[in-house]
């Protein structure tokens, strides 16, 4: 039965209200009475202190103007009984000093009247006897009057220290004119301070007050308290010159802040101005002094209003307690009557507002409540539910389903479930148990959820991870699947329901074995606290071959702490090929320039060797033709020249290996090239890194070694891959015809003008700063870790460019990526044939040609001598090839034939032959030399119609090449 509603509280909240609103207002009054109070009194002592103030300016202005105007009747009293003795030069010392002596006794503020004559010299004195005269001619006021010759008024001086009784004194002081108007001299009077101070000791201006006495252009006077430091300070930018004082003549203004002695922070100043004199006096008292008495009385006042105010904030907090309390009684009670009143009514609402049907059951299945969802699902009226078996309602049977969580729930004591569809809907079915106080079941809960869309959404989701071209899975810690999608079945050829059914064996069996503890270590680790993993390991497909997936997952903890681990892998097999076959290429690539290291280290011992080989084959042939057949030592020297062509074999090998060779020049099209050479770079380089081929759509055409162009193409992409750290880049590769000339080659120090082809390769990767750029084409200089490259990719392509005779450039920022820009010389016909090599035609030896035999090794030099000299040729043999030079150009030396070798200090046997020709044009050459005949690793140029020897040689080999080339 329902009860009478009670009415709220509406007034004591209107009174509460009123009792704050008046307190606040009563607050607010005392507070605001204070404050006003306080700041009556305030401008009141303040007002005061003006007023007080400005009454000492004005006895300061009386005081000063008598006391300068007294010691002026002085001064024009002395000037005009010295004009009527005739002037100064006139009167006797003894008679001016006695005259100036009936003066300072009336006048106490003079401590001194002086005479000072036209030259600057103190001629009398009123307190001492002049024995010598003094010269003030460097004081400010005899410089004064000196310079204004048409001025008699009087002038004030800087207080300065008398050099009499070495006391601080300003002066007055007047000029003495001679008869015809002429500066003769002046009178001053000496200020006593010590009247000054005792007559201002007399005022009270508090201990912070300060009077001072100041000339109008700021120039202190005397001050009180007294320092003798103060007369130092200049008052020219103070406020009270350069503001008050240009205003008005007398007044009193306040400073807020500031410095100077004058105006120095909270202070009360007034002022008053000398009409007679150019003196202003101020007396000025400290601020915080004046309102010392009126902040006491503020603190206790505010004192008394604080404690007046937090008095009645209590009383009232007292009063609002009560009537709260009060309150808080009325509510209680009002509460209890309706919750009393609503039970029954409250519990019914809340169990049928929920949408799922929820039965109340005893032990043996019947049904004792239901809400209202019930007629919803199953279309039953509450009245033909409650008192029927779950299993009659639900599927319209006598007897419970073998699936029934009922029974289920009263084997664990727990909550169990299933799922059904009713009506074309899936509906799942809970059931919770319902305890005593002793823990014994004694009915149960029974929930039937509509999971439809649920389900909809599940499917949607399977649809989703089953088109995806990854694995979806999910597992518990000991391997046992959860769920996978069925793209297993597509990527390693299982199903789902096998790997179900195959459970943690099947999962862990299918691992490479040399990748099981890696992954059993990373899968562990989800479920001791790791958050992800990340890896890549081989398992085997149900047919049987072993495949590479990559498998990224995570953990999560669910209700109860169970952690479930969630993750995707992919099939990466064919990456992994990729990446394999790449490595092998670097692996090749790096073992190439290990060896082309190696090799160029073999070609100098073979050159080396071969300057050794040469004597001794030749002096072993020498001496066998010398000696008969029947001499035993035949044998022996036969056996020499056997081994020294078997070492002339073994060098031969050497250079074999290191490549001594000239470049094989040939048209090549670098845009055919770059083109034919994709594949290789795309298994080379990593998939996240794109490679942009822009090229010269009219071709590339250069004279160039294909093999050593695909070198360079190699070395500097992958140059260019390290410089991504792994992460996803771009790499463009361009060609393009380019002229230089003018602005361009000055860019380019040491090209020559002309058309050149232009091979571009930039990324935009981690770039390089300008003291590693000026390294990389050193052999050997590398920024990779240790075991992780040679340093000699750059250098290599470094050496290629140069042998082709092109030029490289490189630019390159932090953080902006890398360019490397090579320019070959164009070559205007690209199918023009390669080169053919000539052989020299073969004449007569006439045996009587004088040849120049150039060789730095002393041994093969005298062999060749001694093999030429016994052939019947003239002989002029050197080490130097500018001795050389000099024999044929300065001595005019007829030569036939030049015998050089191609590597020389200081000059190469090319460069020689070059200067050696253009004064003997006719002169013949044959060139020997320990290395294969390779201009461009030589630094010469020779010629394809040249004759070369390459040692060790045999003096049969040597005359016959002579004889071919005479």
């Amino acid at each position: 039965m329902g009860m009478e509603q009670l009415s709220p509280l509406t007034n004591y909240r209107a009174f509460k209200r009123a009792i704050v609103a008046s307190v606040a207002v009563l607050i607010i009054f005392i507070v605001g009475f204070s404050v006003w109070k306080s700041v009556v009194e305030y401008r009141l002592t303040i007002r005061a202190a003006e007023l007080q103030s400005r009454g000492y300016a004005r006895a300061l202005k009386e005081h000063a103007d008598r006391s300068f105007s007294e010691a002026d009747n002085i001064l024009l009293d002395t000037i005009d009984h010295i004009r009527s003795r005739g002037g100064i030069e006139k009167m006797g010392g003894v008679h001016l000093r006695d005259f100036l002596d009936r003066h300072p006794r009336n006048v106490p503020q003079v401590g001194a009247i002086i005479l000072i004559n036209r030259e600057g010299r103190l001629i009398a004195h009123t307190r001492a006897t002049i024995t010598r005269q003094t010269s003030i001619a460097d004081r400010d006021y005899f410089l004064h009057h000196r310079s204004h010759p048409d001025s008699d008024a009087p002038f004030l001086s800087r207080p300065v220290k008398s050099r009499v009784n070495n006391k601080w004194r300003f002066f007055l002081s007047r000029p003495i004119r001679s008869a015809n108007g002429d500066f003769d001299g002046l009178v001053a009077v000496a200020f006593e301070m010590e009247y000054f101070q005792k007559f201002y000791a007399s005022l009270d201006l508090g201990k912070k007050g300060r009077i001072v006495i100041l000339r109008k252009d700021g120039v202190m006077l005397m001050s009180q308290p007294y320092k003798e430091s103060d007369f130092s300070v200049d008052f020219k930018k103070s406020h009270l010159i350069r503001t008050y004082l240009p205003k008005d003549a007398s007044g009193t203004f306040h400073i807020a802040s500031g410095k100077a002695l004058l105006e120095s922070a909270g202070r009360i100043i007034s002022y008053e101005s000398l009409e007679s004199f150019p003196v202003v006096v101020n007396a000025n008292m400290g601020t915080d002094e004046v309102t010392a008495s009126w902040k006491k009385s503020t603190y206790t006042q505010g004192f008394i209003t604080i404690a007046a105010c937090l008095a009645l904030i209590s009383l009232t907090m007292l009063l609002l307690r009560q009537i709260k309390r009060i309150e808080l009684v009325y509510r209680r009670q009002l509460e209890q009557q309706q919750e009393i009143s609503q039970a029954a009514a409250s519990w019914q609402s809340t169990f049928d507002s929920v949408a799922d049907a929820i039965w109340v059951m005893d032990l043996d299945r019947r049904i004792q409540r239901c809400n209202k969802a019930t007629e919803t699902i199953f279309g039953k009226d509450q009245d033909r539910v409650v008192g029927h078996l779950c299993c009659e309602v639900a599927h319209h049977g006598a007897h419970p389903l073998a699936t029934c969580p009922f029974q289920k729930m009263l084997d664990s004591g727990q909550r169990a479930s299933m799922q059904l569809m009713i009506s074309g809907r899936w509906f799942e079915v809970s059931v919770d148990p319902i305890l005593d106080g002793t823990g014994t079941i004694t009915g149960a809960v029974h929930i039937v959820s509509d999971i439809t869309e649920s389900k909809m959404a599940e499917e949607r989701y399977r649809m989703l991870v089953d088109n995806l071209p990854v694995v979806t899975w999910q597992s518990d810690e000991h391997g046992n699947t959860y769920f996978i999608s069925r793209v297993s079945e597509k990527i390693e050829g299982y199903t789902p329901e096998e790997i179900y059914a195959g459970g943690e064996a099947l999962w862990f069996a299918r691992v490479h074995p040399d990748d099981l503890q890696a992954v059993l270590k990373a899968f562990k680790g989800l479920f001791a606290g790791d958050d992800m993993y990340d890896v890549q390991y081989r398992i085997r497909h149900k047919e049987g071959h072993w495949i590479w997936v990559h498998d990224f997952a995570y953990a999560t903890t669910l209700q109860g702490g169970v952690r479930v681990a969630h993750g995707v892998f992919s099939d990466v097999s064919a990456r992994k090929q990729a990446e394999d076959e790449r490595d092998e290429l670097e692996m090749r690539l790096s073992q190439s320039q290990k060896m082309e290291a190696i090799g160029h280290l073999a070609g100098g011992i073979a050159h080396d060797f071969n300057n050794l080989l040469t004597p001794i084959l030749g002096y072993a042939e020498m001496a066998v033709a010398s000696i008969p057949d029947s001499d035993p030592l035949l044998t022996k020297l036969s056996g020499i020249i056997a081994a020294a062509h078997k070492a002339k074999d073994l060098t031969r090998q050497l250079l074999s290996f290191g490549r001594q060779r000239p470049v094989s020049a040939e048209p090549v099209d670098l845009n055919e090239v770059v083109i034919s050479f994709n594949d290789i770079l795309r298994r080379t380089v990593r998939e996240s890194i794109r490679i942009d081929m822009i090229l010269d759509p009219e071709g590339a055409y250069i004279k160039a070694d294909r093999s050593q162009m695909e070198q360079i193409i190699l070395n500097l992409t992958v140059n260019a891959q390290d410089a991504f750290n792994g992460v996803h880049g771009r790499i463009n590769i361009e060609t393009c015809r380019v002229t230089m000339d003018g602005e361009s080659l000055r860019m380019h120090p040491g090209m020559a003008a002309g058309e050149y082809v232009l091979l571009s390769f930039r990324d935009n990767g981690c770039g390089m700063s300008t003291d590693v750029v000026s390294h990389i084409f050193e052999p050997f200089f590398t920024t990779k870790p240790v075991g992780h490259g040679t340093g000699l990719g750059l250098a290599t392509v470094y050496g290629i460019v140069k042998q082709h005779g092109a030029h490289i450039a490189v630019t390159s920022h932090v953080g902006e990526g890398t360019t490397f820009n090579i320019y070959f010389p164009s070559c205007e016909q690209p199918d023009s044939m390669k080169p053919q090599i000539t052989v020299a035609g073969t004449g007569k030896h006439s045996g009587d040609a004088t040849v120049l035999l150039v060789e730095d090794n002393d041994m093969v030099r005298e062999m060749v001598r001694e093999m030429l000299e016994a052939a019947g040729y003239r002989i002029i043999a050197t080490a130097d090839p500018h001795r050389a030079l000099e024999l044929v150009a300065g001595n005019n030396v007829a030569v036939d034939l030049l015998v050089s070798d191609v590597v020389m200090p200081g000059m190469n046997g090319p460069e020689l032959y070059e200067r050696l020709v253009l004064h003997a044009p006719s002169l013949k050459v044959v060139y020997i030399s320990g290395y294969p005949m390779n201009p461009a690793m030589r630094g010469g140029t020779l010629e394809d119609e040249v004759s070369y020897l390459q040692k060790p040689f045999t003096a049969e080999a040597l005359l016959e090449r002579i004889l071919q080339v005479l």
